[in-house]
C-alpha cells in the first residue's frame, strides 16, 4: 500500500529534518505542496533535504525542478490541466522527458474516477475522504459506491483528507491502493511521533510499504 506525507502549506518549525527523519524512517513519497512559495524559495526547501532522497519527492508547483534536483515526480493541479496552460503544459512535457517522472493529479468527486484522461498518470488523490471528526466517510462519500468505483474504474487512487491512523483499515477494506496523511501528522505538537504511529499500524496490520 503506497504512503504519502503531504507537506503542510505553511511552514512548521524544523520542517525539512522532520521530513528526513521520515525518509529515513521508510517514507518513499512525499508530496511538497508549498502553494505560495516562489521558485527560489522551493529551491532552498529541496536543498535542505539530503540528495539521495530527493527521488522520493513530488513537487505540486515549479515543476521545472524536478529536472534540475531529478526528484520523484509532479503533481499538476487545476491550473496546470487549463486551456490557457495547454500549450505551455506540451513544451513542459518534452523538455522534462515527462514519460520518466511519476505523474499525479487530484479528484474531488467520484465521478471523476470513471473520466477518460488525455494523458496518463501514475495515480490519483481523491478527497477530502474522511470527517476529521468522526473517522466516518465524508459527507457525499458513501461505501457501497465508493467500493465499486474504486473496483472498477482501474486507476489507482490515493485516499487523501481527514485520514488518521484509524482509517488505513478502512481504506483497504474499500480497495485504495494508499493513504496520504496532512493535517494528522503536521497538525500535532510531535509530528514525527504521529509518522511513526502510522507506520506502526502499517505493521501491524501487515501491509507492505510502498
Amino acid at each position: 500500500m503506497k504512503l504519502i506525507v503531504i507537506t503542510p502549506a505553511r511552514d512548521i518549525d524544523d520542517e525539512q529534518s522532520l521530513v528526513t527523519k521520515m525518509f529515513e524512517s521508510g517514507l518513499q513519497t512525499l508530496h511538497l505542496r508549498k502553494p505560495k512559495y516562489s521558485t527560489n524559495r522551493l529551491k532552498e526547501y529541496i536543498k535542505q533535504i539530503p540528495e539521495h532522497f530527493h527521488d522520493r519527492i513530488i513537487i505540486h508547483t515549479h515543476h521545472d525542478l524536478a529536472l534540475k534536483f531529478k526528484l520523484k515526480g509532479i503533481h499538476l493541479g487545476k491550473i496546470h490541466l487549463s486551456k490557457k496552460w495547454r500549450y505551455f503544459y506540451v513544451r513542459f512535457r518534452l523538455r522534462l522527458r515527462f514519460d520518466h517522472v511519476s505523474k499525479s493529479r487530484s479528484y474531488s468527486r467520484l465521478q471523476q474516477l470513471f473520466a477518460k484522461e488525455e494523458r496518463s498518470y501514475d495515480y490519483f488523490l481523491l478527497g477530502t475522504m474522511y470527517n476529521n471528526m468522526t473517522g466516518e466517510l465524508y459527507s457525499g462519500f458513501y461505501e457501497a459506491g465508493l467500493t465499486n468505483a474504486l473496483k472498477t474504474s482501474g486507476k489507482k487512487v490515493i485516499a487523501r483528507g481527514g485520514t488518521s491512523v484509524s482509517s488505513i483499515e478502512k481504506s483497504i477494506k474499500y480497495g485504495f491502493h494508499g493513504i496520504a496523511f496532512n493535517s494528522y501528522i503536521w497538525g500535532a505538537e510531535q509530528p514525527y511521533e504521529r509518522f511513526m504511529n502510522i507506520l506502526n499500524e502499517f505493521e501491524r496490520l501487515e501491509i507492505e510499504l510502498e
